[in-house]
């Protein structure tokens, strides 16, 4: 999982100078790439926040070109790589067997605000519909987003284990 100090080290990497905080005007501007530059709102309250929108931020100045203000797309590209990378499905597996059941359970533990939790979640629901498999370094796990989250341990069976053996 990243941090905040490693995102600010991988931003001078890639030459980008960050601003921590601007006095946007508007408050519901959080973050902005321009050029080299990355600003991140004053009126930040969190770390966990500030974590999230530079990391947003990160991949809009890796992977977009030009003005995306009035590009819904793109924006929503950006967010999608941003929930994987902080949150992602073995995220939330690995954060399930760590005995994490409640929103806020899971959104401490994973380092993240719980809004955004929230929103990934919802993310992954529309993109993988209310279950998903994910093959995990702790194994194969079915994920339900429908009606509440829940997971489950997928054991294959020994007979297509043998099969795979002799391939």
């Amino acid at each position: 999982m990243p941090t905040y100090d490693r995102l600010l080290d991988e931003a001078k990497e890639m030459g980008l100078t960050v601003i921590e905080r601007y006095p946007f005007e508007s408050p519901r501007i959080r973050g902005l790439c321009c050029n080299d530059t990355i600003a991140l709102s004053a009126q930040i309250d969190t770390e966990a926040e500030r974590l999230v929108i530079l990391g947003e931020e990160l991949i809009h100045a890796s992977h977009s070109a030009g003005d995306i203000l009035d590009d819904p797309r793109m924006e929503r590209r950006a967010r999608e790589r941003n929930f994987d990378r902080f949150v992602g499905l073995s995220g939330l597996v690995r954060a399930y067997l760590e005995g994490c059941r409640e929103t806020w359970e899971f959104a401490e533990h994973l380092g993240v605000p719980e809004e955004f939790l929230v929103a990934a979640m919802n993310n992954y629901r529309e993109r993988y519909g209310v279950m998903v498999t994910a093959n995990t370094e702790y194994g194969v796990f079915a994920l339900t987003f429908e009606p509440t989250f829940r997971l489950k341990k997928l054991i294959r069976s020994p007979r297509k284990a043998r099969w795979e053996q002799k391939k």
